[in-house]
C-alpha cells in the first residue's frame, strides 16, 4: 500500500510547475496546522503533536530547496523566516499552544498568498481566465484573522 501512496504521490505531482509544487507543500503545511490546532482543541496532544510534526516537515522542505543563488535577498528572507517558523511549531507543539498555531497558520496564509499572486503574474492570459474560473469553484483557505500583516511581499 506504501508504494501505491508513493506512485500516486508521483503521478499527481507530474507535470506541475515549479509554483504549484510550491503551492502545494503551503497547503500541506496549513492544513497540517489547522490540524494540530482542532487536536490539541479536541484534547487529543499526540494526534496535535503528529500533526505539528508534518507541518514543520513541509516547512523544512521548502527551506531546503530555497535557491540562494537566484533568489538572493529573497530566499535568504524565506529561510530566515521558515526557520522561525519551524521554532514557532516546536514551542506550539510542546505547550499545546492553539492562539500560536493559529498565528502559524496565518503566516503560512500570508506567505502563501505572496506565491499566488506571483503565479497569476507568471500566467499568459488564457491560463489567467482559467485561474480565475477555477478559484469560483474551489474552497480556498482562508486566514482565521482578518487584518494579519504578518509575512513576506514577494515580487517577481
Amino acid at each position: 500500500m506504501n508504494t501505491g501512496c508513493k506512485a500516486y504521490r508521483n503521478v499527481n505531482t507530474m507535470g506541475m510547475s515549479q509554483l504549484d509544487l510550491i503551492l502545494t507543500v503551503y497547503n500541506g503545511a496549513i492544513n497540517f496546522l489547522r490540524q494540530a490546532r482542532e487536536s490539541f482543541e479536541n484534547s487529543k496532544s499526540d494526534e496535535g503533536r503528529i500533526y505539528c510534526s508534518r507541518a514543520r516537515k513541509c516547512i523544512v522542505h521548502l527551506y531546503t530547496t530555497l535557491d540562494m543563488e537566484k533568489g538572493r535577498d529573497v530566499a535568504e528572507s524565506l529561510a530566515r523566516l521558515y526557520a522561525f517558523l519551524v521554532e514557532r511549531i516546536d514551542q506550539a507543539s510542546a505547550i499545546k499552544s492553539i492562539e500560536l498555531l493559529k498565528e502559524i497558520e496565518n503566516s503560512m496564509a500570508t506567505i502563501k498568498q505572496g506565491w499566488e499572486g506571483l503565479k497569476k503574474k507568471s500566467l499568459t492570459p488564457a491560463e489567467k481566465q482559467k485561474s480565475d474560473s477555477d478559484e469560483e469553484s474551489d474552497e480556498e483557505y482562508q486566514p482565521l484573522a482578518a487584518g494579519h500583516s504578518g509575512g513576506l511581499a514577494i515580487s517577481a
